[in-house]
């Protein structure tokens, strides 16, 4: 139970700072209109992330270098993060042929909970689920309300970030993603 109040002190008021904040600085000129923020280039550079996923695999930022990648921070008791998955497994399908991909780190929870929570899911969700049980992850990315989202270009640089439930299959999100695969590529082609 201490660990639930926790999280939830947490959430709150990373709610009451930062929503606010982050509504403000919102940058229309990127397409994404009030959906993320840029981030600024000289906090481009996430922390690393090292985890476990489900079947107790360690998994590593670097292990996804080369794909653009939304790092979605959630947890199962969080409602806006919940009615959020679904949208990310219709882009990440979508994007299915792309080098993109999704990774859903879970914040305080444990691999059961997890795994019997997006059993629930039909279609189900197939992206990888990440466990940040003890929050460390969370806290070196500066998360501070549920959900939290960061686009990773395919270069590892953090680009855009969102707190607050968003439709990913949004039109604006969807060509975002779209135009930083195609950033990357043409550089590629260039080099």
């Amino acid at each position: 139970m201490p660990r639930r109040l926790t999280v939830a002190a947490f959430v709150v008021a990373g709610l009451i700072a930062g929503t606010a904040a982050t509504a403000s600085v919102m940058a229309s000129a990127t397409g994404l209109g009030d959906l993320f923020t840029p981030v600024p280039s000289q906090y481009g550079s996430p922390p690393e992330l090292r985890l476990k996923d489900l079947a107790g695999r360690p998994r590593a930022l670097s292990d996804f270098l080369g794909r653009v990648l939304v790092v979605n921070f959630w947890a199962s008791w969080c409602t806006p993060c919940v009615k959020e998955l679904p949208s990310m497994q219709v882009v990440r399908n979508r994007l299915a042929a792309e080098p993109f991909e999704f990774i859903a780190v879970n914040v305080g929870e444990g691999a059961g909970q997890v795994a019997a929570f997006l059993q629930r899911f039909d279609p189900p969700l197939d992206f990888p689920a990440l466990l940040d049980e003890n929050m460390v992850v969370t806290k070196q990315w500066k998360v501070r309300a549920l959900p939290t989202s960061y686009i990773v270009d395919r270069s590892g640089r953090a680009r855009y970030i969102a707190t607050g439930a968003r439709n990913f299959d949004a039109a604006e999100v969807f060509s975002a993603i779209r135009a930083l695969i195609a950033e990357n590529s043409m550089a590629e082609q260039d080099g």
